[in-house]
């Protein structure tokens, strides 16, 4: 798999974007120039990267499936609604709208994985990922 070498980094980008995630969507104020931005683009965005990278790591690591998938994507929508939850108490409103942005991103991601790993295999002739 190609992506095995890299594992490392890519398990070390998953948990510094997570992190970054996290604390960027509890900040009590957005910051001048992210609230020029939709807010629902940002949601679509930021949790497509997180299922982007979630689906990295466990290719990487050979654990990539179509089940595994799956969870990745129930495990991004649990953690998107909590997410919308815990901002409550930082003063910032939950909104069922950015979760529904946040998943759909999350799908998005999902299929950009795929895409990128259909990329791969055509470039290179290696498999990146193991779908049983």
């Amino acid at each position: 798999m190609i992506f095995q070498r890299y594992r490392t980094w890519i398990r070390i980008v998953l948990i510094v974007y997570w992190s970054a995630l996290f604390i960027g969507t509890h900040a009590p104020t957005v910051p001048a120039g992210v609230a020029e931005v939709s807010d629902k683009l940002l949601h679509y965005l930021a949790y497509g990267g997180l299922a982007f990278l979630l689906a990295m790591d466990q290719n990487a690591r050979g654990l990539l499936t179509w089940r595994r998938r799956g969870q990745i994507f129930a495990v991004v929508a649990v953690y998107a609604a909590l997410d919308e939850l815990l901002q409550i108490p930082v003063g910032r409103t939950a909104d069922i709208r950015d979760w529904v942005a946040d998943i759909l991103g999350a799908l998005c991601g999902l299929g950009g994985h795929l895409l990128f790993g259909w990329g791969i295999r055509r470039i290179f002739g290696d498999a990146p990922t193991q779908d049983h």
